[in-house]
């Protein structure tokens, strides 16, 4: 099992810190964790982080299977290249979401914007002090002009590998947010491409999926209750409950209308929480 750093709960051991050290006043009497070891985070909690991480994986298939089905490429729906991102986790939700962006425009065979999202997500990774994570091998080749390279793997696999060597450093406060940033971003693709068109089996199918981890980027975040942060999120998340549950809970009989009034709710949350 991967190990965790302090990191991940700075902000609540600072809180229970800062309690401890106030005359008279108690800490929470919830659970104590080892903020160093994963072994003492929540049962299941690395499990769900994975699923997460495969969702957000079998997101770029999906991207593929839109255009393959005839789905216009729409960037104004995503993020700006250059928008910049205040406070760490904006910054690391805001990485997450432009990786998103990054490998739906290449799914889509726009490498030039795929590229100048490469830009602003390695710009937002300076910000965060994380840039080192992101193969510079692999980087070079996507901006080289060789034709004979298939750029969609390559923008997909450094994203990934990121994630990835996150973790190994021990970053995992981080990595947590990208991922969660990642899932929502794609969530907001998947809805504002299919809310008017719904036809096709495998697009359906790949936009339950998305759907269907909600659950588990609710449980992740409120796992960790001392965390303000993830609680904000928790929050958000929750009042688009309804709407996820009115496509998850009827996986065969979801209908436009349901995918585009989740699409309105999951475009409002978005703009608060990246």
């Amino acid at each position: 099992m991967k190990t965790t750093n302090r990191l991940f709960l700075a902000s609540a051991a600072l809180a229970l810190l800062m309690l401890s050290a106030c005359g008279g006043e108690e800490a929470p009497t919830g659970p104590k964790y080892n903020f160093e070891r994963a072994e003492t985070l929540p049962d299941g909690y690395l499990e769900e982080l994975g699923i997460i991480k495969t969702n957000i994986e079998v997101t770029a298939k999906l991207y593929e299977d839109m255009n393959a089905s005839g789905y216009s490429f729409t960037e104004s729906m995503l993020l700006s290249s250059g928008k910049s991102f205040s406070g760490s986790t904006k910054q690391a939700m805001g990485t997450g979401a432009i990786g998103s962006d990054m490998v739906y425009c290449s799914a889509f065979g726009q490498t030039q914007s795929a590229m100048s999202r490469m830009e602003g997500l390695m710009k937002t990774a300076g910000a965060l002090g994380v840039a080192e994570a992101f193969d510079q091998e692999m980087i070079e080749k996507m901006a080289s002009e060789d034709t004979t390279i298939n750029k969609s793997v390559l923008l997909t696999k450094a994203y990934l590998n990121a994630k990835d060597q996150l973790f190994s450093d021990e970053r995992a406060q981080y990595a947590t947010f990208m991922v969660i940033g990642g899932w929502l971003e794609g969530l907001q693709i998947v809805t504002q491409m299919t809310k008017d068109e719904l036809s096709n089996e495998n697009v359906r199918i790949g936009l339950w999926s998305v759907v269907d981890s909600y659950d588990n980027v609710v449980h992740m975040c409120k796992v960790f209750e001392s965390n303000a942060e993830m609680q904000k999120i928790a929050t958000e998340l929750e009042s688009i409950a309804p709407q996820i549950n009115k496509i998850k809970k009827n996986a065969k009989k979801f209908k436009p209308v349901d995918v585009a009034a989740l699409a309105e709710a999951v475009s409002g949350i978005r703009g608060n929480l990246i």
